[in-house]
């Protein structure tokens, strides 16, 4: 028997059109297909890939299709990629005839009626994918229906049939470690920004725990709600092994929560310390802001993290209890004010127009952002993707219907919501945000003093640049007179780019 050729494809809509062209390699896939490896061997031919509906041209598709031929065709896509999910796979099926497309990952997870609805689809993979995928291909190679493989979602008729549950991975540790050489991880990256928002640096993902028992009402369910962890000997492992293979020193952790286990997450941090690598470490997806204490900034400054995210969402009491996020505002701000303080940059992500939300409960979001001691800050739209427990509280308490899947569905881009005041009031609220937040004698500050200990200063001029462009400010309206000479070029620079309405970062 010949090997099977099996192409696993990360559909990215992470750039969008009026924010930062972001590219990342794709970790999940790696696990996937570090699983294939494993137990296929060379019984198997696999190649991993990104693809960027924005950054990335169709004819790109068409070569990479006729030059490798797969068997199987693995597509990955959040929720905002849908579009391309399913233009990807008519064009494999109808001009390539590739005989097996399978979709994974969040959108197939949340939204299984909508991928299998679309004939080009063999199937969805449901939750993580790395058992579900050794259970599929050997059912292929064989010649035998998958129709028993726990874990899938396949039509049936004209609905959609559920396969038997798959059950989590309890122990992450006997999971191989993936295996970077089955990529050009480097390469996906180049030319692009990281989650940390860096340009062009070289660097490697961590996924070090699966779960989270938090019920926040917006997030996904891929990785169910029971905390899974690998084990800090693991992790050290797996950081030492991407150290000498491939000179690794910069390390995104894209944990959803890292440090619920505080004694785990010291570990890893005390045993960076201990090996001697010179490691910097940043937190893209964030930390659960409430539970770092002194002992633990400490650690991560120690052991090299430079760059944390906080989801703090909302500033409002009522808001935060609706959406079961239940963060203790109070510990979070002293948070991060403990974690600036040892010089890591923070960043603050917050949502704007939760359903019911008044306009006062948005400019208390604004004013706990403005008033922490956070060194920089994204202001995102609420998004009702269907499938989660958000759109149906929308939709019950506002009698608001989900229906757009499309591209548009990004994170930056305003839009109508059952939120408790108009579309223009929400847009002069985000830009009340960018300007209370970044133009303040306090935040240009830390911006002198702390975003050189991650960012390079061609990042900083980007990042200072969008925020003008995005606040559509004026650089009169600046109250810095110590920074005015500084900031001036910003200003020239800008205004060669349109200061269209609705810009936001």
């Amino acid at each position: 028997m010949r090997s099977t050729r099996i192409l696993l494809l990360d559909v990215n809509r992470a750039s969008l059109d009026t924010s930062i062209d972001t590219l990342e390699y794709p970790l999940g896939l790696v696990y996937v297909g570090t699983a294939l490896k494993q137990a296929y061997g060379e019984q198997v031919e696999l190649r991993i890939e990104s693809f960027d509906a924005k950054a990335h041209k169709p004819s790109e598709l068409h070569t990479l299709f006729a030059a490798f031929q797969p068997d199987v065709l693995g597509l990955r896509a959040l929720t905002m990629g849908r579009q391309a999910l399913h233009d990807i796979a008519r064009l494999a099926i109808n001009e390539h005839k590739i005989p097996y497309v399978v979709a994974g990952g969040p959108h197939a997870t949340d939204s299984p009626s909508d991928v299998v609805g679309n004939e080009a689809f063999s199937c969805a993979v449901i939750g993580e994918g790395e058992q579900t995928a050794v259970e599929l291909v050997g059912k292929i190679r064989s010649g035998e229906s998958f129709a028993c493989v726990p874990g899938l979602a396949m039509r049936d008729g004209k609905g959609v049939r559920f396969t038997a549950p798959r059950a989590t991975v309890q122990d992450l540790d006997s999971l191989p470690i993936p295996d970077h050489k089955l990529l050009d991880f480097q390469r996906i990256n180049r030319g692009h920004v990281d989650f940390s928002f860096r340009h062009n640096v070289p660097h490697a993902n961590l996924f070090t725990s699966r779960g989270c028992p938090y019920q926040c009402l917006y997030c996904h369910q891929v990785f169910g709600k029971k905390f899974r962890a690998h084990s800090a000997a693991r992790m050290l492992t797996e950081i030492r092994t991407l150290y000498e293979r491939f000179g690794i020193t910069k390390f995104q952790i894209i944990d959803d929560i890292f440090n619920l286990d505080k004694s785990r997450a010291l570990a890893i941090f005390n045993g960076v310390v201990r090996c001697g690598i010179p490691a910097v470490f940043s937190f893209p997806n964030g930390l659960r802001g409430d539970l770092i204490d002194e002992e633990m900034a400490d650690a991560m400054w120690q052991a090299g993290v430079r760059y944390a995210a906080f989801a703090v969402e909302t500033g409002s009491p009522r808001i935060q209890k609706l959406i079961r996020k239940n963060l203790s505002l109070e510990r979070i701000a002293d948070a991060i004010a403990r974690t600036t303080a040892k010089g890591i940059v923070t960043r603050g992500f917050f949502m704007l127009g939760f359903p019911t939300e008044t306009e006062d409960e948005a400019e208390m979001t604004v004013e706990f952002a403005r008033s922490s001691d956070l060194v920089t800050a994204l202001f995102f739209t609420v998004v009702y993707f269907p499938g989660t427990p958000l759109a149906k509280l929308a939709q019950e308490m506002a009698r608001y219907t989900v229906t757009d899947l499309g591209l548009e569905n990004d994170y930056v881009s305003l839009r109508d919501g059952p939120y408790a005041f108009s579309r223009d009031a929400l847009e002069a609220i985000k830009l009340k945000a960018i300007r209370d937040f970044f133009f303040t004698p306090k935040r240009l500050r830390l911006w002198r003093d702390v975003m050189p200990n991650f960012y390079n200063p061609r990042d900083i001029d980007a990042a200072m640049l969008a925020n003008i462009i995005s606040a559509q400010i004026d650089e009169d309206d600046v109250p810095c007179e110590e920074y005015a000479e500084k900031m001036h070029q910003y200003f020239v620079f800008a205004k060669r780019f349109s200061k269209k309405s609705g810009f936001f970062v």
